[in-house]
């Protein structure tokens, strides 16, 4: 989980792997996940405040650029916290561990950080992974801060699929 709309590794907007979660449970009855690999989504597509609030600065993506990609994904008229595109508003019981990351740069930061709130709520496992300094997409750079956060996720993957460590 964890691959963007627009191909790459990037869950950039929107966050269709935590939605692809939800909707194989809620419409197919598919409850086999493991573990859920849940990198610096946009849980939230009326944007949350550090979304919001992040402005012009460009680092990867900026608030403009996020409203122009929900613009794009939403058909006109539709309500951004419909918990069928906005993660955030769903009923979050019922899924597997979750290890989200997200970096302290990252426009997404409070998606990141309300949505592992919410996802332990529900009743569920899950681990929080912020990176101080790391923009949006940072493990996707060749950096020791993505090499720090690539074994992470591999680490928990691993753990979730009993591979000796």
């Amino acid at each position: 989980m964890g691959v963007s709309p627009m191909g790459g590794g990037s869950a950039a907007l929107p966050a269709t792997s935590h939605v692809t979660l939800l909707r194989l449970r809620d419409r197919h009855g598919f409850t086999g996940f493991r573990a859920a690999n849940l990198t610096y989504g946009c849980f939230d597509l009326s944007l949350a405040p550090s979304a919001a609030r992040w402005g012009d600065r460009y680092l990867v993506i900026s608030t403009p650029m996020a409203k122009w990609l929900i613009g794009l994904y939403l058909p006109g008229g539709s309500d951004p916290r419909d918990p069928d595109v906005s993660p955030l508003y769903a009923d979050l019981s019922g899924l597997p561990p979750a290890l989200f990351t997200v970096g302290t740069l990252d426009p997404l930061l409070d998606d990141t950080r309300f949505m592992y709130a919410r996802w332990l709520a529900a009743g569920n496992e899950a681990e929080l992974a912020v990176y101080p300094g790391g923009v949006h997409a940072f493990d996707m750079f060749p950096t020791d801060l993505a090499r720090e956060a690539m074994a992470r996720m591999d680490a928990f993957l691993g753990r979730a699929v009993g591979r000796p460590a």
